[in-house]
């Protein structure tokens, strides 16, 4: 009896990290063709599973209330991992590299993309005297008439 339900327990578990894996492969890849802030949203919905918890922004120094959290996590994965057979725990493990390497892709593009777009921005407003009219919404004349 305990054996079946370490089974179904265990096909929940490999289930899910299946759909997270395909959830952020999906969310690669839409990234890919042309909604590169959904490989910002990939990064911060696995981070705590890929990166662990980064002072500053999970905890303050000297406080650290998800350490507790993540210690309970754990000990809770401990425990089960010891029921698993070594083939699960492998299976597992693969399943969370798999993970990371498609967070980490996203991490990876997410950085380029907002570094091309700051570059962009500090040129544009740089040099905006020698770019033509036609790269500006308004030109210089609405202000006058619309006061904006």
């Amino acid at each position: 009896m305990a054996e079946s339900t370490n089974t179904n327990t265990n096909n929940t578990v490999n289930d899910k990290m299946k759909e997270e894996i395909l959830l952020s492969k999906r969310m690669f890849i839409a990234g890919c063709f042309g909604l590169p802030w959904l490989w910002i949203c990939n990064v911060l919905y696995f981070r705590l599973r890929v990166f662990n918890p980064i002072v500053l922004i999970d905890y303050w120094p000297g406080k650290s209330p998800l350490t507790t959290t993540i210690a309970n996590n754990d000990e809770s994965r401990r425990e089960s991992n010891e029921q698993l057979s070594m083939e699960q725990q492998l299976q597992q493990q693969m399943h969370l590299e798999e993970l990371k390497t498609w967070v980490k892709r996203s991490t990876r593009g997410a950085f380029l993309v907002v570094s091309l777009f700051i570059t962009w921005v500090i040129v544009f407003q740089v040099n905006k005297d020698s770019f033509s009219q036609k790269w500006f919404v308004m030109d210089q004349t609405a202000y006058e008439i619309t006061g904006w």
